[in-house]
Formats: C-alpha cells, structure tokens, sequence
C-alpha cells in the first residue's frame, strides 16, 4: 500500500510540477515589418526620400507598417556595391563604406540607396591618409552624403575667414 501511495504522489508531483508554461513579458517589443509599395524592406538598411512618401498605413495587430509612395517608378535603388563600381573605378582591396558619418559594420550586401536621394559621394584611398597609408594600404573608403535638410544646409554653407561682412539693406530687398 505504501509502494502504491509513493507511486500516486511521484506522479502527482511530476505532472504539476512537470508542465511548464512560457509567459511572454508585457515588455518584449517586437520591430514592426516595414512594406514599401507591398515590398519588404529593412529599415535601417534602406534609404529614399521621404519627401516622396503619399501615405502611410500601420496595421497594429499585424505589426505592420505600409509605405506607398507618390509614383513607385522614381525610385531608382542602388545597392552599395553599385555605388562602388560607379563613383570608385578600379577598386583593389577592400572598401569601407560610411553613410551620413556612420561607418556601415552590418553586411554591407543588404543596403540600398535611391539614386536621387544621393547628395555626394567621396572616394579616398588609405594611401591619402597619413595615418592608414602603411598600415591599410589597399583600403578605399567610400563616404556617402545622402539629401537630408542638414547635409544640403552643410553644402550650401559659405564660410570666409577674417572679419565678417553683411550686406547693405538696399541689397537684401
């Protein structure tokens, strides 16, 4: 009888003891899927102008943000190995690639930029640089400017050393 006692409460205690359940934390945040005119698109991996946005649609349940665009046919992505092969003829070794300041560390495969959203592009070799020169001689480093408010601010931007002049009232109607 004791035999069968020890046998009921092993069980007992394995089958309340035994089932686990996960909770899921309140807190755990989920990135919403991001659709640019019903593609998929990563948002830190792709970049076009915003100014060329005509709706935007978040389906909350889903998860799920929705871009449309004013006309689809303006966007001309480039991805970064495009971009390389285009402003960086003869490329030996390899290549960094920065973007608005920010050095690219992700696979590099993955972004892509609208051509018209590109402000300038910069290509320098290690060799122009004192400090890489010896010691990454084959690396070329490719910085890109895209057209945000601040870079165009930046571009049109005169700076003149010595004193400062203003213009006469007569010139500023």
């Amino acid at each position: 009888m004791k035999f069968i006692a020890l046998i009921f409460l092993m069980s007992l205690t394995f089958t309340s003891y035994g089932q686990v359940t996960k909770t899921i934390s309140a807190n755990t945040k989920k990135e919403p899927l991001l659709f640019l005119d019903s593609t998929r698109i990563d948002k830190n991996q792709l970049y076009f102008d915003p100014d060329k946005i005509a709706d935007i649609n978040v389906v909350k349940e889903d998860g799920k943000i929705y871009i449309k665009s004013k006309n689809p046919k303006d966007y001309n992505f480039l991805t970064l190995k495009g971009i390389e092969k285009t402003y960086a003829k003869a490329v030996s070794g390899s290549t960094l690639f920065i973007i608005d300041n920010k050095i690219l560390k992700d696979d590099i495969s993955t972004y892509k930029i609208d051509s018209t959203y590109i402000l300038s592009v910069e290509v320098l070799k290690s060799t122009e640089i004192e400090y890489l020169k010896n010691r990454l001689p084959l690396l070329t480093i490719i910085n890109i400017k895209l057209r945000t408010k601040e870079n165009i601010d930046k571009a049109n931007e005169i700076r003149l050393r010595g004193t400062r002049y203003s213009l006469p009232n007569n010139l500023n109607k």
